[in-house]
């Protein structure tokens, strides 16, 4: 028997006599709901039967309440826009953060806050509604659910300030902080140059400033021949390169985490090793990247790619389980060790967020050079204050 004119697999479509379309479907509830509106064509229809059997099924999923359209229609015209239009306004209008913060942002209200609270009104927000989004982030992911959920904090306060809230909802204690679930592992020195070591001679350099230097990820990859101060003595961190799947992977180069430049003394021992490296590795124009690399259309060092081989070079020494921001850590560790106070260890490191803000001191440019020197003091090891000779770069 043919299906019957209008009749779908879910949800019915019926041509007007106007000949605009009208759309309509069942709800969990067994009642049948019309579209707000008539639709100038059929794929318009469709389009919106397909977002609402979409927050049916994401109800199902997250186990929250479904809101049928006519009571959120009401809901929103007695206490505003959805918590998704808002949070992405709100987010829009963030002028005092970085792109990829924003970007960050976006991700986070996308997967993490819209599924289960995006349609409910930002006015109807309550502690209730709250406390239970939060007993259903992923709780092997204390890093996810404390973005998710510091993310909401803020949103909702500004919307506190705005009156469209009585008071913040987002109520409970200690949400925001997170536990950290893994421990850095710590290399020593000789085990952090037989890492570099297995690099070969192209990437050797950049381990060792990751280490001995704190740097972090993208700004070592975006190092460039003009960073690099008169004899190697200082190293001058401004930029950061990131590549984020939610910006389709491309390359974009900012100013670091912070914010804010910063110039640090290099320990005195690895200072031929980046001579050597400018030498040899680098092109003579002062933008030239001092770790360029040949895969893909960018120049950059995916961390990806990077992670591969720091993996491979980590076994090799002998130690497994170490991830690359783990040299971070050994840098941090080696700058507390050799003397420098919590300001210029932060000074050192480039931070500067709320929880380390009233702790942020200026740090004299000449007591970094003293910092850099104690650094070498403390890493003995003779292999790492020569430069690797022709026999050992061809290995």
């Amino acid at each position: 028997m043919s299906a019957k004119r209008g009749h779908r697999s879910w949800g019915h479509i019926r041509k007007l006599d106007s000949g605009r379309f009208q759309a309509s479907f069942v709800g969990p509830d067994l009642k049948r709901y019309n579209g707000p509106v008539t639709f100038d064509s059929r794929v318009m229809a469709e389009g919106w039967l397909a977002r609402q059997r979409e927050k049916i099924q994401l109800a199902a999923y997250n186990g929250s309440v479904w809101v049928s359209p006519v009571a959120a229609e009401t809901q929103e015209k007695i206490t505003g826009e959805s918590l998704a239009d808002y949070a992405t306004e709100w987010i829009k209008n963030r002028t005092n953060i970085k792109t990829s913060t924003k970007l960050l942002y976006g991700d986070v209200l996308k997967n993490h806050i819209a599924p289960t609270l995006g349609q409910t009104a930002i006015g109807g927000l309550s502690t209730q509604l709250v406390a239970h989004w939060y007993s259903r982030l992923p709780a092997d992911k204390p890093r996810v659910r404390s973005q998710a959920y510091s993310l909401l904090h803020a949103i909702c306060g500004t919307a506190v300030e705005n009156e469209l809230l009585a008071k913040n909802p987002c109520a409970i204690k200690g949400a925001s902080n997170t536990t950290r679930k893994r421990q850095p592992v710590l290399l020593t020195v000789d085990e952090l140059a037989r890492v570099a070591d297995e690099f070969g001679p192209r990437l050797r350099v950049m381990v060792l400033l990751s280490g001995f230097c704190a740097l972090r990820f993208g700004e070592a990859t975006e190092l460039q021949r003009k960073d690099i101060g008169e004899g190697c003595e200082t190293i001058t961190i401004s930029r950061a390169v990131t590549h984020r799947q939610s910006d389709d992977g491309r390359c974009r180069i900012g100013t670091t985490k912070s914010g804010k430049g910063r110039t640090i003394g290099v320990p005195p021992h690895i200072r031929a090793d980046i001579k050597h490296h400018l030498d040899t590795n680098v092109g003579p124009q002062p933008e030239a990247l001092l770790f360029a690399s040949a895969r893909g259309s960018c120049n950059h060092w995916q961390q990806n790619s990077f992670r591969e081989q720091f993996v491979k070079a980590c076994k090799k020494a002998g130690r497994e389980n170490v991830t690359v921001h783990d040299l971070r850590h050994f840098g941090a560790t080696m700058t507390a060790r050799a003397g420098a106070t919590v300001a210029e260890v932060q000074a050192r490191l480039g931070h500067s967020n709320y929880k380390t803000a009233m702790a942020y001191q200026h740090s004299e440019a000449t007591r970094q050079d003293e910092i850099a020197d104690a650094i070498s003091r403390l890493a003995t090891r003779p292999k790492l204050a020569v430069v690797a000779n022709e026999s050992s770069e061809s290995a």
